[in-house]
């Protein structure tokens, strides 16, 4: 019996001494590793720019007494017609990264085990536990529209249609001209803007409690006020829309790319809408910094990487987008595909350090231990 302990417990122990040898191993760097069959195909990222873009529409409708707005209030040329237009409010200009099928690349030997890759297969790092965020797809709907009420005007002025004769007389009622209500809804107004006016002078013995109620009080007569012009002015509804749009320049056709279409009275429109004026794209590539980036990499172009790994060095663009010469937003972006690729050098590939990459542009982001 001690003897098959003392056996039990040299089993543990010698399965123990295995175990830490495993441990150890896992420690080893990719030069100490066993040879890898096959490779890791991925891909280098090229840069896209995405448009986010602001547009308002507005719906206007003539008011019913437009014709007698000079008259009653002194207002010229009140519109008699309605109308839709459409306006860019804000453009802004980000870069997203996306796998370039002109730098397609295999990782080969020890190292390939060690890459990290995003969802859509673009290098992220080496030797390192980075993870690339999920990809956001945009979607733009094309059709929006101004919600409007079923009643624009739901009442013309505070009084009836309808106008009581004397009833001793027994004539029965008279209905009102358009004009006559334009006329009472015009004397309306001028009532309204008098208590305003009184009110704010402090004419009145009994005042709104406090500032906020005071407040309150002036608000809704703005409103009320309001509404009756729009009787003579017209009604204008509004809504802001928002846009996506991506597009992926060819660093040898960075000109006059045509990013969408808009329209004063439509709206924007995909590119394929030929009735809206097309709003370009235009790239204009720093050249004296990608010709500084190709002298310093002459050497590094004319080697080989070994293990089949490359990194970008981005150039820069100014970024313009245009509506035929006027310049509607502009910014400086970093660009992978207006630089060069280079492999990456073998001393940074022995294990020892952990890479990550930038996954817009392809540069190197991070080396460490």
């Amino acid at each position: 019996m001690k003897l098959f302990g003392i056996l039990l417990l040299s089993a543990f122990t010698l399965a123990g001494s295995f175990t830490g040898t495993a441990k150890e191993d896992k420690k080893k760097g990719a030069n100490e590793l066993g040879a890898f069959q096959g490779g890791v195909i991925y891909s280098l990222p090229r840069t896209g720019i995405r448009i986010l873009a602001e547009v308002s529409q507005e719906k206007f409708f003539h008011g019913p007494y437009y014709e007698y707005a000079s008259k009653y209030l002194g207002i010229k040329n009140a519109s008699f017609s309605d109308g839709e237009s459409w306006k860019i409010t804000d453009l802004k200009l980000e870069t997203f990264g996306t796998p370039d099928p002109a730098e397609v690349h295999k990782a080969n030997g020890a190292i390939a085990s060690m890459v990290s890759l995003s969802d859509e297969g673009v290098l992220l790092g080496i030797n390192s536990p980075v993870k690339g965020d999920p990809t956001k797809n945009y979607t733009t709907d094309f059709t929006p529209t101004v919600e409007i009420p079923r009643e624009l005007w739901s009442e013309l002025s505070l009084h009836s249609f309808l106008e009581k004769k004397d009833s001793v007389k027994h004539s029965g009622d008279k209905v009102k001209s358009f004009e006559e209500k334009a006329a009472e809804a015009a004397q309306d107004i001028m009532k309204l803007r008098k208590r305003k006016a009184m009110l704010l002078a402090a004419k009145y013995d009994k005042l709104p409690p406090d500032g906020e109620a005071y407040k309150v009080v002036v608000d809704e007569l703005n409103k009320i006020i309001a509404n009756y012009e729009s009787l003579f002015i017209g009604k204008t509804f509004s809504v802001m829309h928002k846009y996506v749009f991506e597009v992926v320049p060819d660093a040898k056709a960075n000109k006059a790319l045509v990013a969408f279409r808009f329209s004063a009275v439509a709206g924007i429109l995909p590119e394929s809408n030929v009735s809206g004026k097309p709003i370009l794209l235009e790239l204009d590539p720093n050249s004296d910094l990608t010709h500084a980036i190709e002298q310093k990499a002459v050497t590094a172009l004319g080697e080989t990487s070994t293990n089949g790994l490359f990194y970008r060095t981005p150039g820069t663009v100014v970024a313009r987008l245009l509506n035929g010469s006027d310049v509607l937003a502009q910014t400086r972006l970093s660009m992978a595909q207006f630089g060069i690729v280079s492999p990456f050098p073998d001393g940074l590939l022995n294990g020892e350090y952990s890479i990550e990459i930038h996954p817009v542009t392809g540069a190197i982001k991070r080396i460490g231990n």
